[in-house]
């Protein structure tokens, strides 16, 4: 639900003004460039909006949180830190004490991207603020973030010392926002890389959901070079319940990309996503919902709009009637502008009614449905200048009317919310410090492309499980006896194999004869995979 989402490459936009006479439009800060990107309703009826306020050609210098009433018109706002530290928020949401939590980036402290969370009271005052810092990383941010009983789940991108294999990462926080654990992510499956997590979302029982995309090749490709949707489920402590690169449909290789989850009472996740259709009669990127089920297998998937040949979904929310509203974008030419708006369609994708708003180069950053099932959709929109839009729509999807009735705002507050500046008076964390060696269980891969010497330090713990028709039973060996060490290239040839001596910590491997490529790396103990890895050799 982040940042403003696009997928034309074209930077001319053009905004259907006459949609500006409509009831349920409005435009925040017309004449200081800024974007939504998060968007949720508060317990007392109104709307917190977190974005930024931004350069003339885009680029973040500012965080901004809004808070509006019912009617969407402006309460209070807050800016957060100085100018010109590349700040911005992400994703914001509701604490269980009514204050806010919210999360981004910022170059504040060290002149790059760090990720950083910040918790705000219920008359939005700073109570504390992390900076959390990766050695050697270059772009970290955090992409969502939600409370969770005893603290917070944050989901973390990484560019650092291995950008192919260690981009998704899980943070829990306690209540002052220390980090108990973070995991990793794309472990799993060894044929997956460049993944990235777009959102998190969270199921009834606390479970996580991460949507987002991988590379993964076809059967018999050399390289994998094909986009997918990449989704991640866990259970409550970060554990990975299974990882599922979306390779194949009713016998059909499925290319494209997912954004936004939501999940049903059975388990079942729908996201949002865009199909890339190859087919000569009918090619071109198709707005699409997939549905995955709760075990990790691939259901089946419905593009709408079939003439389009750019196009996506991009968020998704319930209906009160079980009924998904998407939030879409698509054009039958590759073009300047496109058409977008939202559709409502049932759980097997049939078009329940499709609402066409504008036309536009950028989707909504992120949709809320409200305590009276009305859909808030939000995004930062360029017509001239970058400006914070909000539509408001009923579950007819019309636009939706103006409340009389007198709402009380921020009444858990004993005085007035200013507008006003909140300094990141941040404390900077490195990540590394909460590491704790003794259970690592990941086998670390460095450097990572590498030339002529790869080095692999081993777990110091393994994890195996044996799995029954009632039960799956997982254990944690901090001694064990030989593993074994196998690495295979990208047409599945095993080019190294060594068996392990208990007790070897570092294994250095000469790879100056190897052929360019990406290869895997595979740590067994009783045939079973208990660790893996990825490395890209160049020449």
């Amino acid at each position: 639900m982040k940042r403003h989402h696009y997928f034309f490459f074209f930077w001319v936009l053009i905004i259907n003004s006459s949609l500006c006479a409509q009831q349920w439009h409005k435009i925040y800060f017309p004449n200081m460039p800024n974007g939504t990107s998060a968007v949720y309703e508060s317990y007392d009826k109104g709307y917190v909006m977190g974005g930024d306020f931004v350069s003339s050609t885009g680029i973040p210098n500012r965080g901004l949180i809004i808070k509006t009433n019912i009617n969407g018109e402006m309460l209070w706002y807050k800016t957060i830190s100085i100018v010109d530290n590349l700040t911005s928020i992400w994703d914001i949401n509701q604490t269980f004490d009514n204050g806010f939590i919210l999360t981004g980036t910022t170059g504040a402290q060290t002149n790059q991207h760090n990720p950083f969370i910040m918790k705000l009271n219920k008359c939005a005052e700073l109570e504390w603020c992390q900076i959390y810092s990766t050695p050697n990383a270059n772009d970290e941010w955090g992409q969502s973030i939600w409370p969770i009983p005893g603290g917070y789940i944050a989901l973390f991108y990484v560019y650092g010392d291995d950008p192919v294999n260690e981009r998704i990462w899980l943070y829990r926080l306690n209540n002052t926002g220390d980090l108990t654990w973070k995991k990793l992510y794309t472990l799993s499956d060894t044929m997956a890389y460049f993944t990235e997590g777009l959102n998190l979302q969270i199921t009834t029982n606390f479970t996580f959901i991460i949507n987002g995309i991988c590379y993964y090749p076809d059967p018999g490709s050399p390289w994998p070079q094909i986009l997918r949707p990449f989704i991640v489920k866990t259970d409550s402590t970060g554990s990975l319940d299974w990882e599922l690169p979306w390779k194949v449909v009713n016998n059909e290789s499925f290319h494209g990309e997912s954004y936004n989850s939501v999940i049903d009472n059975q388990g079942l996740i729908y996201s949002s996503a865009r199909h890339i259709v190859y087919d000569i009669a009918n090619p071109g990127d198709k707005p699409c919902l997939i549905k995955t089920d709760t075990d990790g297998h691939e259901v089946n998937y419905t593009n709408f709009f079939l003439e389009s040949e750019m196009g996506t979904t991009y968020t998704i929310n319930w209906l009160a009637d079980s009924t998904l509203a998407l939030g879409y974008g698509w054009s039958d030419t590759i073009s300047n502008d496109a058409t977008i708006g939202v559709l409502k369609c049932d759980r097997q994708g049939n078009i329940l009614q499709i609402k066409p708003m504008f036309t536009n180069q950028y989707l909504f950053s992120d949709a809320a449905t409200t305590f009276d099932n009305k859909l808030l959709l939000v995004g930062g929109f360029w017509d001239g200048i970058w400006r914070s839009h909000a539509y408001k729509l009923n579950s007819n999807l019309v636009y939706d009317s103006i409340y009389n009735h007198p709402y009380v705002y921020d009444s858990l507050c004993p005085h007035p919310i200013p507008s006003d500046t909140i300094p990141l008076n941040c404390v900077l964390v490195g990540t590394e410090e909460h590491q704790k060696e003794e259970e690592r269980t990941e086998m670390l891969v460095y450097p990572n492309p590498a030339d002529d010497v790869l080095q692999v330090v081993l777990p110091n713990q393994i994890k195996t499980t044996q799995k029954s028709s009632i039960f799956n039973i997982t254990t944690y060996r901090a001694k064990w006896e030989a593993t074994t060490l196998e690495v295979y290239n990208l047409f599945g040839r095993r080019v190294y194999s060594r068996v392990l001596k208990y007790g070897e910590k570092e294994i250095t491997l000469n790879v100056s004869g190897w052929q360019a490529g990406m290869y895997l790396i595979r740590l067994s103990y009783h045939d079973q995979t208990v660790a893996s890895g990825k490395v890209v050799v160049r020449r």
